[in-house]
This record gives C-alpha cells, sequence and structure tokens, in this order.
C-alpha cells in the first residue's frame, strides 16, 4: 500500500471513530489531519491556528 493510500486509510479510521461519537469531520479538519501525518505541518501547530481564530472571533 503507497503512502497516500495509507493515510487516506488513517483518516477514513479517524472519522469513522469521531462519528460514533457524534463528531462531524469537515474537509478541513480532514485536510489538516493529512498535513500533519505526512509532516507538512504538526498537530500543535495545527491547535494553535485554531486557538488563534477563536480568539479573533471572541476576542480573548
Amino acid at each position: 500500500m503507497n503512502k497516500f493510500k495509507e493515510i487516506d486509510e488513517k483518516v477514513k479510521q479517524i472519522n469513522g471513530s469521531m462519528a460514533q461519537e457524534g463528531m462531524v469531520l469537515t474537509k478541513e479538519i480532514k485536510e489538516n489531519i493529512k498535513k500533519c501525518l505526512m509532516g507538512q505541518s504538526t498537530t500543535e501547530k495545527e491547535c494553535q491556528k485554531v486557538i488563534e481564530r477563536y480568539k479573533k472571533i471572541y476576542g480573548r
């Protein structure tokens, strides 16, 4: 199995697990997960982006 296929499988597994908990993953979230799995980003960087986005929205 090639690397991209493996990553797609991992994202599907994550999506399935989250769906069981009633949490829907958006296309954007799935792309962020792929970036982390491919080494193009880190979970810390992606979490910080989310925090900054909500700080701008809610002013905290």
